[in-house]
């Protein structure tokens, strides 16, 4: 019985919210119209279930690609021929979900039968084409969105009434709609493309189910009320010789309302799967370029969602050149995606950031004067998204400022990158912290507005103010800082692998640099996270970072300055701070009066500062009277006059602070970190700031490959695909099979067998081996393919790969080629009557089990010896037989294989025995018939063929029947030979008395085809088996025998008749015939020589001191039973005297009498002993 290759399904139906819209889309699907089923169809590469990309990326998705595609099907990780799929992006005006979407409906039962179309008479078998009558159904409900129609078949079967194997079939059917009375057209079903759809609205169901199949169809409502929606059977298989189970129902429709929930500003992606593909729903991710936001107008999203600058930023977004209206990027730009959080009334802290009147205009749109909502050139409303609107509250340039360093390039890569899924509600505070911990920055409320503040590579040049003794109050200045031991040497940061889809460590240690603290305080890990990092390099620059700042930057200093200096600084200014405490020398202080560009003025001399050992030469760091800073290199002092070594933008006031470093002591550089307004005073605490951790934390690095692949690398094809035909065991059966093996396939767990016999369907199977077997397997073509499979150690994480396939072909004979010969044959004889015949067991199944071995005997003992011209003496013996007692015969014994279905083992290398028996001696041949030449005796379907040289069975035509005498090639044999027929000989033997005898079959016979002509033969020469006929090996001619023990001149009463070939018989009387068959009307055997020679055994009598008398007419002796002819007597007298003689007479084959005389004739009583030897025993 085939496999049962359909079932009805279970569907489920999948809406994931992907993220608040509108979002950029699919990665993989960029350069593809959305939308379209080419679009969906790549962003199946960046869609994960349970871990493993569901359409590999090494498939090649354009604009007119189809999921049926060869290339697609290879590359998905999961059978999705029968699945749906589609996704929106989330824009204010998206459609909804076609084919996903749930409904309201109602279901109206049909239950009707599409029929197929009658066949006319003399249609050949196999297909046909044909549409049948249609069944049609209308929707009339104009709410109706979509229509299911279910259809199907209790049983598809065919059993062949000849053998009774049970195959598929197959059903076509066309589904079409009309509305409003336009006219019938095929449904349009979209991209499509299962194994079981033909394209244009027509669908199969090709295969054997012995149940009921059903599936659904849903046909989405496109035109005007009411619709008419019909089904016809479009083709069928016409199989008259066959029992057929083919109906096809419609069985209901239902009439689906779609909510048609659009779910505005959302991005969707909808899956419908079937419990066939997945017995459990899978686990989903997806890859997506996520929400669009605000960019500067001089930027540029590059590919990988960073941003580039050019030019000077204005203040504004991009934007539309006529309508002004912002254009929203996706990016990874850390900045921009922290200002969108920040603005957004739908998802974000817009409420709280914007001002009520910008909050109010996001919300309901841009009043005029008269209240209504101010609209562009396209018509659409303004809602505070022009290029101009910009968040009151939030500082635009330090966001843009911290942007352009997000997205500078370190070793090919942005430097800041933020993706990030956020869907959990935060506290404000914490998503904002996280948020500008991504790219080093930190918010602070400056002037009623937000500003950032961020740890980026700055000229050291342009710090924002000098802090000295003079401008600091009397407690000077405070540090603090952690113990060096308890600050970490190492850190494992946790960050996102894309590749894996999960967390991954990176490892940062500081011992790759010059400064390498694992070594002098040992090894101290810390964990730390990157929020929105996927960066492999992102996470490790973030790593360095932290230890870098853990070691050199963790002192913090603390004063308070006066409100002059402390409205000049903010938090993540830079500053430089001059303390003679820490630097052993007073190298600050205030400018006097007097000073100009050229010459500054300060309130001590060189001597004060350096005392004997003035500097060449010395950077002058001074306060202008705009407030700036200026630093001079290469300045000198004299007195108390400093020489700048080149010329102050302004000159700078009295009062205002000044700082010198040089070699032997340099200002220190902090980071304000913040600054607290007090009653008079400011009190500043800053970070000890390094300029040269950016080249340490931006160096180049060499990362060694992980091996992050989820999935096993894809298999390789699997070689050597082998297929083999061969017989085997089932039972008391013999069936034949087709052995399919192949070689070991690299990454390989599995493989996908599949298999077609001619038109059938094809046949699926999965194995673990390297092998697989089709058993019971049927003559024809069959078409093999293997697809290796490979996966992980836990498949339902790590996804299957599929192998391109290997295919193979091979033409099936079944059990017509013929036996294996058997391999030798022995004889032992028994008896002078019998023997015994022994040889190997046949190799062949299909003789061992159902077959028979023939026993066949030839009486030349020389020349060529053809099975078609031996006997058959003994039944066929079962196949698994070794050893058959036959008849001891002069001349060669065959033995043949012949398997279960007949066919016999070729003519040549059949097995053969020769015996050459001697003479006996003891045996009398006392009669001879010999039939031939002449045949005089009587024939049934049978005759005497002069051409052929002997009795052949007669032809069965009757001359009556022949139209063209010319076309007849043998009158003789017209219209095949008989299968049987015989020849009684013409002659009975008489023996005139009940004796046994020893018969001997003289049968010489050969095998004719007698239509068998060279022009009647038209194929190649080369293809001939042979040109003598001499493998005719289904006729046979056997010789029989039947006796009466009465006179056979009477009214003799004969028993059955016997085969024979040396046997030996009882009775008086003898008829003898042959027998002759074929089992093939082209083959007729001819018996060229006939003959019996009957032999009586040797046989002694004999008897001692018998007294002869004295009687005249002498002694009558009278054996014990008759001998068949006259024998020869031996006499001996016992007591006989000189001159003493006897007389025989009346000798036959019953007696005789025998006389005792004296010398002179006078009869005398002497005692004798006989011996009669002669051959045969009358029986009475």
């Amino acid at each position: 019985m085939p496999k049962d290759t359909y079932d009805s399904k279970q569907v489920v139906r999948i809406i994931d919210l992907l993220s608040e819209g509108e979002i950029e889309g699919f990665p993989s699907a960029d350069g593809l119209t959305v939308g379209t089923n080419p679009y969906f169809l790549a962003s199946l590469k960046d869609t994960f279930f349970n871990g493993t990309p569901v359409l590999g990326a090494a498939a090649s998705v354009t604009q007119s690609s189809t999921k049926n595609d060869a290339d697609i099907v290879e590359n998905f990780n999961f059978d999705m021929r029968a699945a749906v799929f589609e996704n929106r992006l989330g824009s204010q005006t998206q459609t909804f979900l076609q084919n996903i979407g749930d409904a309201n409906q109602s279901t109206t039962l049909v239950n009707v039968e599409v029929p197929k179309a009658t066949v006319p008479d003399g249609t050949s078998t196999g297909e046909f084409f044909a549409d049948g009558t249609p069944v049609t159904r209308q929707i009339t409900d104009t709410d109706v969105t979509s229509v299911r129609v279910t259809v199907g078949t209790p049983a598809l079967t065919r059993q062949k009434k000849a053998t009774g194997t049970l195959k598929g079939l197959r059903i076509e059917y066309k589904i079409e709609v009309q509305y409003n009375g336009g006219g019938y057209s095929a449904v349009d079903f979209g991209d499509y493309t299962g194994e079981d759809y033909l394209g244009n609205g027509k669908f199969k169901i090709d295969g054997y189910t012995p149940d009921l199949y059903q599936r659904v169809h849903l046909i989405n409502i496109t035109g005007a009320f009411p619709v008419d929606i019909r089904i016809t059977r479009t083709y069928l298989e016409n199989r008259p010789d066959d029992f057929i189970q083919d109906t096809f129902i419609w069985y209901d429709f239902t009439q689906k309302v779609s909510e048609k929930t659009r779910f505005p500003n959302s991005a969707l992606f909808g899956i419908k799967l079937d419990a066939q593909q997945f017995p459990s729903v899978p686990q989903r991710s997806y890859k997506i370029r996520g929400i669009k936001v605000r960019i500067p107008h001089n930027a540029t999203v590059r590919a990988d969602g960073s941003l580039s600058y050019s030019g000077d930023f204005n203040g504004t977004f991009l934007a539309d050149a006529s309508t002004k209206r912002v254009i929203k990027k996706w990016t990874t730009d850390p900045a921009m995606i922290l200002y969108d959080l920040l603005t957004s009334v739908r998802y974000g802290m817009g409420s709280q950031v914007l001002t009520p009147a910008e909050l109010d205009e996001a919300k309901n749109g841009r009043k005029d004067a008269s209240g209504a909502v101010e609209t562009l050139s396209d018509g659409d409303a303004i809602y505070f998204d022009l290029e101009d609107d910009v968040a009151e509250n939030l500082d635009i340039y330090s966001f843009q400022k911290a942007s352009e360093y997000c997205g500078g390039l370190v070793a090919g890569e942005p430097r800041f990158s933020c993706n990030v899924l956020l869907q959990t509600q935060q506290e404000a505070y914490k998503l904002i912290q996280e948020m500008c911990s991504v790219f080093r920055a930190m918010p602070f409320w400056e002037a009623g507005g937000i500003t950032l503040a961020q740890d980026r590579e700055d000229d050291p040049r342009n710090f924002a103010y000098i802090f000295n003794q003079t401008n600091v109050t009397q407690q000077g200045f405070s540090y603090s800082g952690s113990s060096l031991k308890s600050r970490p040497t190492c850190v494992a940061v946790k960050y996102f692998d894309n590749n894996l889809r999960d967390f991954a460590y990176e490892l940062v240690e500081l011992h790759e640099t010059s400064f390498k603290p694992v070594r002098k305080y040992g090894y101290n890990k810390q964990n730390i996270t990157a929020f929105a990092c996927t960066s492999r390099a992102q996470a490790r620059r973030l790593g360095l970072w932290f230890l870098y700042t853990s070691h050199n930057e963790s002192e913090v200093c603390s004063f308070e300055t006066d409100m002059a200096a402390g409205i000049k600084v903010r938090p993540g200014d830079l500053i430089k701070i001059g303390d003679p405490v820490r630097a052993g020398k007073t190298l600050a202080g205030r400018i006097t009066s007097g000073s100009t560009t050229t010459s500054v003025k300060l309130d001590r001399t060189a001597t004060d500062m350096f005392g004997e050992s003035v500097p060449a030469t010395f950077t002058f760091n001074v306060i202008l009277a705009d407030g700036t800073v200026q630093v001079v290199a290469d300045s000198t002092i004299s007195g108390n006059t400093v020489t700048p070594g080149s010329t102050l933008n302004s000159a700078p006031l009295a009062g205002a602070t000044y700082a010198i470093g040089y070699s032997d002591v340099a200002l220190s550089l902090w980071k304000v970190l913040t600054v607290e307004e007090n009653e008079s005073t400011y009190a500043v605490t800053a970070l000890a700031h390094e300029i040269s951790k950016y080249g340490v934390i931006e160096a180049s690095h060499t990362f060694t490959p992980r091996d992050v692949t989820q999935i096993a690398e894809k298999p390789d094809p699997v070689t050597n695909l082998i297929l083999v035909e061969e017989l085997y065991e089932e039972g008391d059966k013999v069936l034949q099979r087709v052995k399919i093996n192949w070689q070991q396939s690299a990454r390989a767990q599995e493989y996908e067998v599949e298999f077609k016999l001619d038109d059938d369907k094809p046949e699926r199977r999965t194995v673990t081996t390297t092998g697989f077997d089709i058993l019971d397997s049927e003559t024809g073509v069959y078409e093999v393919s293997v697809t290796a499979i490979g996966y992980g150690l836990d498949v339902e994480q790590t996804g299957k790969r599929r192998s391109s396939r290997t295919t193979g072909k091979i033409t099936t004979v079944g059990k017509s080629t013929p036996p294996s010969n058997i391999a030798s044959l022995n004889i032992t004889p028994i008896d002078q009557h019998t023997a015994e015949l022994h040889w190997p067991e046949a190799v062949d199944l299909d003789v061992r089990n159902g077959g028979t071995v023939e026993i066949r005997h030839n009486p030349r003992t020389t020349g060529d010896i053809k099975w078609s011209g031996s006997e058959k003496i003994v039944p066929a013996v079962n196949g698994s037989s070794t050893r058959k007692i036959v008849p001891l015969l002069s001349g060669h014994y065959l033995v043949r294989a012949k398997d279960s279905v007949g066919n016999y083992a070729v003519e040549s290398g059949i097995p053969k025995v020769l015996v050459e028996l001697p003479e006996p001696q003891d045996l009398e041949v006392v009669q001879t018939y010999t039939e031939s030449p002449n045949f005089t005796g009587t024939f049934s379907q049978s005759f005497n063929s002069v051409t052929e040289g002997g009795i052949t069975l007669s032809g069965k035509g009757l001359i009556d029947s022949i139209a063209d005498f010319d076309a007849v090639t043998n009158l003789d044999f017209f219209g095949g030979v008989q299968s049987t027929g015989n020849y009684i000989f013409a002659n009975t033997l008489d023996l005139g008395a009940k004796f046994d005898v020893e018969l001997l079959a003289n049968l010489q016979m050969k095998s004719i085809n007698p239509d068998d002509f060279w022009d009647s033969r038209t194929d190649l020469i080369d293809t001939w088996n042979d040109i003598d006929a001499d493998d005719l090996s289904e006729t046979n001619a056997e010789l029989y025998v039947r006796a009466t023990n009465d006179d056979p001149g009477g009214s003799p009463t004969y028993g059955t008749w016997e085969p024979f070939a040396n046997s030996t018989k009882r009775g008086r009387g003898f008829q003898f015939k042959v027998e002759m068959e074929t089992e093939n009307d082209t083959q007729d055997p001819v018996v060229e020589t006939l003959g019996v020679s009957v032999k009586l055994q040797r046989r002694t009598e004999q008897q001692r001191n018998i007294s002869s008398g004295t009687s005249s007419s002498g002694k009558a002796v009278t054996f014990p039973s008759a001998f068949y002819s006259t024998p020869s007597i031996t006499i001996t007298a016992t007591n006989m005297a000189t001159g003493d003689f006897f007389e025989l007479s009346s000798v036959s084959r019953t007696g005789f009498t025998i006389t005792f005389k004296a010398s002179g004739g006078s009869i005398v009583d002497r005692t004798f002993d006989y011996q009669a030897v002669g051959h045969g025993k009358e029986i009475t």
